[in-house]
């Protein structure tokens, strides 16, 4: 059974450099036979912005529904001001709706993280921002988080990343692939 990969994140900018970084982790992983489902900024942007006591919208619940059918997780942010971005926040903050699961908001689940930021220092913070959130949510995020200088290192004219982005992704891709494989023999017994 192919292994389910849910991609969250972008921006609203008809250029985000976010939105390219996760579609091309999630072709790595369709390559390496998961199924995808992306999220991108346009969709997030169609939230409303989180409230407890609130009903869930429409597209919060078809995102928390993926999310709830998904393997494994990508989050994807651009890094404002040394954290993750508001789109990103208030999507995380709809996963709310998974609290009573029986695998509660990311509960099993790996989570890769992808953070373009202007700079070092606002990649590396957003980085921790992300893996903390899921921490506080039972995802397992990955080994590898990827983080592009923005300021540096910019997609081509066809939205490609040189090599070394594009390598990480795919290893990004496989260590979420592998963990799936790895929870579902630790589970069976059965080796892939």
């Amino acid at each position: 059974m192919s292994p389910v990969i849910v991609g969250i994140g972008g921006s609203t900018s008809s250029s985000s450099v976010s939105n390219l970084l996760l579609q091309r982790c999630l072709e790595h992983a369709t390559d390496l036979g998961a199924v995808t489902q992306a999220f991108d900024g346009a969709f997030l942007a169609r939230l409303p912005i989180f409230a407890p006591d609130d009903a869930a919208s429409p597209d919060a619940l078809v995102l928390a529904d993926a999310v709830r059918a998904a393997d494994a997780v990508v989050i994807a942010t651009p890094g404002y001001h040394g954290g993750m971005s508001g789109l990103i926040k208030n999507a995380i903050d709809h996963l709310e709706v998974l609290r009573s699961d029986a695998r509660p908001y990311l509960d099993g689940r790996a989570v890769g993280i992808v953070v373009a930021a202007s700079g070092w220092q606002a990649c590396g913070t957003t980085l921790v921002s992300v893996r903390s959130a899921v921490h506080a949510l039972r995802g397992w995020p990955t080994p590898l988080g990827v983080m592009v200088n923005s300021a540096v290192q910019k997609p081509d004219d066809a939205g490609r990343f040189e090599p070394l982005v594009d390598d990480a992704l795919g290893l990004l891709a496989r260590q979420l692939t592998d963990f799936v494989g790895w929870r579902t023999s630790a589970r069976t017994g059965i080796v892939p």
